[in-house]
C-alpha cells in the first residue's frame, strides 16, 4: 500500500533521470528527453497540490494515513514549487531567435533552413519577436572592431572556431559570412549561428544571429551564445 502512495515520487524521479540521460547518450531526440523532464514537473505540480491537500485534510480529521500522505507529498510538492518559482522569477522572453539586428535578421543558408523545425517569423509574429527581444535582451548589439574587414573576418572566424561546443560549418571571406552550430552540453540541442563581418567607417561591424532548430523557446540559450561570442571577440 505504501508503494501506491509513493508512486508519483517514483515517476517524477524516473523521468527527471531518464530524460537528460537518454538525450545525453543520444538514445532519444533532445525534445523527447526534455519533454520527459517537463512531464516530471507536471506530475509534481498536479500530485503535489493533491497530496498537500490530502495531508491537510488528514491532519484536520486525524486520519491514520496522514504520515503516508505527508511523505508522498514531499517530492512532488518540492518539484512543483521549484518549477513554479523559476517560472515566476525568470525574465527570459519566450523566443528562440535572437539577432544583433532584429529588424534585418541575417539569413541562414538553405541547408540550415531545411534542417530547422523553426522557420523565420513573418508579419505580426516577427514584430512580436522583435519587441520581445528588445525588452528582454536590450544589451544585444553589433560588435564594432577597429580593424579592416579582412582582419576582422579572420578574428571572427578564429573566435567562432574556439567557442565551446561550437562547430564552424562555413566561412566565406568574400561575403564576410561565417556559419556554425552550437550544441548544448546535456540535451544536445542544436542552435544555428550566422555571423557577418562588413566594413563600418574605418573599422568593421560584426553582426550575429542565433536560432534554435527546435522548441518554442530557448530558455535564454541564443542570447547567451551571442553574449559569449561578442565578449571573446572584443578581447582581441
Amino acid at each position: 500500500m505504501e508503494r501506491l502512495w509513493l508512486a508519483p515520487t517514483f515517476t517524477i524521479v524516473t523521468f527527471l533521470v531518464l530524460g537528460p540521460l537518454l538525450a545525453f547518450t543520444r538514445l532519444v531526440d533532445p525534445m523527447v528527453g526534455f519533454s520527459l523532464v517537463l512531464l516530471a514537473v507536471l506530475v509534481g505540480v498536479v500530485f503535489g497540490i493533491g497530496l498537500a491537500g490530502a495531508s491537510a485534510f488528514a491532519t484536520v480529521t486525524q486520519k491514520p494515513w496522514r504520515p503516508r500522505a505527508v511523505r508522498a507529498a514531499v517530492v512532488p510538492l518540492g518539484v512543483g514549487l521549484s518549477a513554479l518559482a523559476l517560472a515566476t522569477i525568470s525574465h527570459v522572453p519566450p523566443i528562440h531567435d535572437v539577432s544583433t539586428d532584429p529588424g534585418a535578421r541575417l539569413p541562414f543558408s538553405p541547408e540550415v533552413t531545411a534542417a530547422s523545425l523553426n522557420q523565420d517569423a513573418e508579419g505580426e509574429e516577427r514584430a512580436q519577436v522583435e519587441a520581445l527581444q528588445k525588452s528582454g535582451y536590450p544589451d544585444i548589439a553589433p560588435v564594432h572592431l577597429d580593424l579592416p574587414p579582412d582582419q576582422a573576418f579572420e578574428r571572427a572566424k578564429a573566435v567562432a572556431a574556439h567557442m565551446p561546443r561550437w562547430e564552424v560549418t562555413h566561412a566565406d571571406a568574400s561575403s564576410g559570412r561565417i556559419e556554425a552550430i552550437a550544441t548544448s552540453r546535456l540535451f544536445h540541442f542544436v542552435d544555428d549561428v550566422v555571423i557577418r563581418v562588413q566594413a563600418d567607417g574605418s573599422g568593421s561591424r560584426v553582426d550575429l544571429r542565433s536560432r534554435s532548430r527546435a522548441g518554442p523557446t530557448d530558455l535564454g540559450a541564443n542570447a547567451a551564445h551571442i553574449r559569449a561570442y561578442a565578449a571573446e571577440l572584443r578581447k582581441g
